[in-house]
């Protein structure tokens, strides 16, 4: 049966958050390549035109729904950063937490088997694996997002010893480790964490000419 309460509240959300949620809801059940307009509209209780109205192409509409959940991964990260007071335990706390995230979550996880069944010939069509260039090679937004919030942040521990530019590289290098771990994992997020914390803790004492 359906509830009311529930259905109401949801119906309150503003379109731009509806028609994410029903984009992430087909994409979950049946995989990006089945996301059509009318579908997305009819799920969101909206017309087609409003969806493109809202987000234009499918593409865009794609980015908008990785982008959102970057967001959760983000608030993540930035709660970890403003709980602890040294830096690398922050940082290998919100490693290990965005890693623990990831493992946990079903549209991350249905984007990336889709890609590895397409890449692997095992079936589906090219549309699955069309939302992976978002986390790999148009990546962009996603890692000046994930560096804008470290970089935010990083003004609560003014000792670092690092120039602007090397404190820049060091950011940028840490988004894309922890980025690398999430498309590819390898060890428990504990683990990884423990060593992507190291590799901070080398960079923090022995500041290079990276700023040159």
């Amino acid at each position: 049966m359906a509830d009311p309460v529930a259905d109401r509240a949801a119906a309150d959300r503003p379109v731009r958050e509806r028609v994410l949620d029903a984009t992430a809801s087909i994409t979950v059940e049946d995989g990006w390549g089945a996301v059509t307009m009318n579908k997305v509209a009819g799920l969101a209780g909206v017309s087609r035109q409003t969806v493109y109205n809202e987000y234009g192409a499918k593409p865009a509409l794609g980015q908008a729904m990785v982008l959102r959940e970057l967001d959760r991964f983000l608030t993540v990260v930035g709660r970890e950063l403003d709980t602890h007071d040294d830096l690398v335990e922050a940082i290998r706390a919100a490693a290990e937490q965005t890693l623990r995230l990831a493992q946990d979550n079903p549209l991350l996880n249905r984007v990336l088997a889709s890609a590895h069944h397409v890449s692997a010939g095992s079936g589906g069509s090219g549309a699955e694996a069309e939302l992976l260039p978002f986390l790999t090679t148009d990546a962009g937004p996603l890692i000046v997002a994930a560096k804008d919030v470290i970089a935010a942040r990083i003004t609560r521990f003014p000792d670092l010893g690092l120039t602007p530019a090397e404190q820049d590289a060091a950011i940028d290098a840490i988004v894309r480790l922890v980025l690398s771990h999430v498309m590819q994992p390898g060890a428990e997020p504990a683990r990884t964490a423990d060593h992507l914390a190291w590799i901070v803790a080398r960079v923090l004492r022995e500041p290079g000419d990276g700023g040159s």
